[in-house]
């Protein structure tokens, strides 16, 4: 295993007692459970500090948002928190 791959850290976001999004903190791809496939020819929806898989369409707006407004993973986790959401650190 790389040292890369052990520092990763990640996330999984509650709403209540179900999985909002799982997060991890590297560049990656945002999976939606709300919007269709990226069109044939395009690429998928991009983050510059996390990659994620929404698991609840009804937050996915509310989280997506706190995301691209966030200026690193931290603060996407405190604004989460702010919002009412249950943050775990996933261990490997």
């Amino acid at each position: 295993m790389s040292s890369e791959a052990v520092s990763i850290r990640r996330y999984h976001v509650f709403a209540r007692d179900r999985l909002a999004v799982e997060v991890a903190g590297k560049p990656g791809i945002l999976v939606s459970t709300s919007a269709p496939p990226p069109l044939p020819g395009t690429g998928p929806v991009t983050h510059p500090f996390a990659t994620a898989s929404f698991r609840m369409a009804e937050n996915e707006g509310e989280l997506g948002l706190l995301l691209r407004n966030a200026p690193d993973l931290d603060a996407f986790l405190a604004a989460a928190r702010s919002a009412g959401y249950r943050v775990e650190q996933v261990e490997e």
